[in-house]
């Protein structure tokens, strides 16, 4: 496994936030208890609230994008996409699934990322609006996903890389896991969310002891962490049906047995991310990995192009690898 570290850009401190991320966090109210037994009724989740406070990025894309919107017939439903290219004919396609907890997230909360994405890599860009939860749980969004897969086969491509973050990772694995023609020819997972079991479900038994943290810190990091501990709970009450098992591997893709068949894949992790931990054992586990780690970073600072540097630098590493396919 080769493991590449991304140091911070402008805080020097070893274990602490990265300035905008710091200053990003401060304003937030402090828990006063991060070890509390949070279980909420499911219909006091607020869906409504996730889907209005989703972060969009600014485009930095600087060359004409072709965007192209499609509905693609999946199965007894329409499925959109949204299709970014530059001009001329491309050789690979990045299959993009965004993230959202399952519940939230859409096309073109993404966008930003996608049209920067088609100019460096000089691939198209397909982007899915599969269908959420709760109103569709689990196995909706990963049939979504597969009925697309097949739909892009058909288009000609050299080669398909798949890629998600978050939910959109935890999607982008099943899709691996289900590949049984072998399609995918690469995978790119950004703080997947790979185990949607709680966090004192986890077999790993996940506590905050895991994460080293700057003294000065402490009570800031200790606190994003916690909102994304919750929002585990969350995302296995609107996503998971009573009568499932959270560990079905086709839930939480860490429980997958044999991971062989996997094409090469390339894990994008943040310091203070809550899926870390469960990611770190799926990479020993994976037959091609690398993994860029981003020091200082959280869930989500993919979110932030145009505003965080890294989510910019994230995008130049998977167009090299894409490119090099």
């Amino acid at each position: 496994m080769k493991k590449i570290i991304k140091p911070k850009l402008e805080e020097t401190r070893a274990h602490a936030f990265e300035k905008k991320v710091y200053e990003r966090e401060l304003p937030k109210i402090i828990h006063e208890d991060f070890y509390d037994r949070y279980d909420p009724d499911p219909s006091e989740v607020s869906v409504l609230g996730a889907r209005s406070t989703l972060a969009m990025g600014e485009d930095i894309s600087s060359v004409p994008i072709d965007i192209l919107d499609r509905n693609i017939w999946v199965s007894d439903h329409y499925v959109p996409v949204r299709m970014y290219q530059t001009a001329g004919d491309k050789k690979n396609v990045i299959y993009y699934i965004h993230g959202g907890g399952f519940l939230s997230g859409t096309i073109a909360s993404k966008d930003a990322q996608c049209k920067y994405m088609a100019q460096t890599s000089e691939a198209t860009v397909i982007s899915i609006g599969y269908r959420l939860s709760p109103e569709t749980m689990f196995p909706g969004a990963i049939e979504d996903c597969m009925g697309i897969l097949d739909w892009i086969q058909t288009l000609g491509y050299d080669h398909i890389c798949i890629m998600g973050d978050s939910a959109g990772g935890n999607l982008a694995t099943c899709c691996m896991a289900q590949d049984t023609k072998h399609a995918i020819d690469y995978g790119i997972l950004i703080y997947a969310a790979l185990d949607v079991a709680t966090y004192d479900e986890t077999e790993y038994h996940w506590n905050y002891d895991f994460y080293e943290m700057a003294d000065t810190q402490k009570d800031r990091i200790m606190n994003r962490l916690y909102r994304f501990r919750n929002l585990s709970m969350d995302m296995k009450k609107m996503y998971v049906p009573k009568q499932k098992d959270v560990k079905d591997p086709n839930i939480s893709p860490l429980y997958i047995e044999d991971l062989s068949h996997f094409p090469p894949v390339l894990m994008i992790e943040a310091e203070f991310d809550y899926y870390r931990i469960c990611n770190e054992i799926f990479e020993k586990r994976l037959p091609k990995v690398e993994v860029l780690y981003y020091e200082g970073l959280d869930h989500g600072f993919f979110d932030r192009i145009g505003q965080l540097e890294q989510a910019k630098d994230c995008i130049d590493e998977i167009a090299k690898r894409v490119n090099n396919i």
